[in-house]
């Protein structure tokens, strides 16, 4: 049996450039929300404007397979953003309370 797994992706976004990232990010997410083994995923926004990560992404997987075939057919699209810095990777839970 496979575990679901965490995506938490964590973005540099420039100052003013908030808008085409969000639009950027919705874009995918509407490929990605109708993916096989997608459960769900939130885009988080720092309420510090200055903090390093402006925005961060936790979205669930039912397996990392599910995600690595999603993301093979259908290449996110903020990875064109050449000024965006992004910093993907998949967890699982190793502790809770």
């Amino acid at each position: 049996m496979t575990s679901p797994v965490t995506l938490i992706n964590v973005f540099a976004v420039p100052q003013g450039k908030e808008a085409e990232f969000i639009k950027t990010w919705n874009e995918t997410g509407q490929y990605l929300k109708n993916a096989s083994g997608f459960i769900d995923a939130k885009l988080h926004r720092s309420l510090d404007p200055n903090a390093r990560f402006q925005f961060i992404n936790v979205a669930h997987w039912e397996s990392v397979e599910a995600y690595q075939v999603a993301i093979s057919e259908h290449e996110p699209q903020e990875k064109h953003l050449s000024w965006l810095e992004v910093n993907p990777a998949l967890y699982i839970v190793e502790a809770e309370y």
